[in-house]
């Protein structure tokens, strides 16, 4: 799921230093590959195979004939191109009906900044012991490879987050769009707009922030299977395939600052969230020359300041 997607503020911490979820999480014994109980499960992968679970149905009404694995991850920042997975959980689906899910912290190399720590309730000292990304690369791979990809925005940010991370340990995870069953996807093609929405919309409960990823998980898990009771025409993945490659009525910078609505840039934090770029930089221009002096992206500042030109040379007419 992306940075940004209503998530909020950390849960208090025990004097471990480890916040109360993942200690709770951690208590507990893991299921491991075998299926056998395990005694002591390590912070760093809590595993367990699905004996009676609801997901089974998805295979059931997509007809799978490869796993599909609907994932979340929890990042240092909101930076496709630089910033770290520092929590990754994931539900895996395979087409004999078999499921398993896992959750996993990782050391991250470098700072989990103020608000990522403040959104997903993870902090440096929380995975300073943790492995690293590349000490589980393999692993990882082999979990990933050749499967279906689902989530909640997995298409826009989950995936092409894990893909930089194996570029960086010398491994180039490839997947083409034809894999990628994304929720939000569906969710935005038949109703608006956000994991909370989706979620009180289909499966007809509140959804109860937990800042954790795998409760994201099983709740877009719930959310497809509701989608896929819902809708037949999904049961088809040429369909769903053709619907992910036309998505393009809104998209997002990678840095998620702005959304596409009507083909105008709308930005999607500060004062200005939900305004359109244009329209700003009619009446607050000097919103948009801080934006220009500060520590933003180069994507961003390319698109505030395309619009900052086209404004100014307007006026000179």
């Amino acid at each position: 799921m992306g940075f940004f997607d209503n998530k909020t503020s950390c849960h208090p911490q025990n004097n471990g230093g480890v916040p109360e979820r993942l200690n709770g999480a951690l208590s507990k014994s893991a299921v491991s590959e075998n299926g056998t109980e395990g005694s002591n499960p390590s912070a760093s992968a809590i595993i367990m195979f699905i004996k009676s679970n609801k997901f089974k149905k998805i295979q059931k009404y997509l007809k799978l004939d490869k796993p599909l694995i609907i994932f979340d991850m929890e990042t240092t920042g909101p930076q496709v191109s630089t910033d770290k997975i520092v929590q990754m959980a994931y539900i895996k689906i395979w087409p004999d009906g078999k499921t398993k899910k896992n959750s996993m912290l990782f050391n991250p190399e470098m700072e989990i900044s103020k608000i990522a720590s403040e959104i997903c309730g993870i902090s440096n000292r929380n995975v300073e012991d943790e492995p690293r990304f590349r000490d589980r690369a393999q692993e990882i791979w082999d979990i990933f490879n050749n499967c279906y990809y689902g989530g909640f925005n997995v298409m826009n940010f989950d995936l092409p987050v894990l893909r930089r991370e194996f570029i960086r340990v010398g491994m180039d995870f490839i997947y083409k769009t034809s894999q990628i069953i994304d929720s939000r996807v569906i969710f935005w093609f038949m109703v608006p707009r956000n994991l909370s929405s989706a979620y009180k919309y289909f499966c007809n409960k509140e959804f109860r922030v937990e800042k954790n990823a795998l409760s994201d998980v099983e709740a877009s898990a719930e959310i497809l299977l509701k989608q896929l009771e819902k809708y037949s025409e999904f049961y088809n993945l040429d369909f769903i395939n053709s619907m992910h490659q036309n998505f393009s009525e809104e998209s997002s910078d990678n840095s998620r600052k702005f959304y596409w609505k009507d083909g105008k840039a709308h930005f999607s934090f500060s004062k200005h969230k939900d305004r359109p770029l244009s329209e700003v930089a009619e009446e607050d221009p000097g919103f948009l020359e801080w934006i220009l002096e500060e520590d933003f992206t180069k994507e961003v500042k390319a698109i505030v300041r395309e619009v900052v030109n086209k404004n100014r040379k307007s006026k000179e007419k």
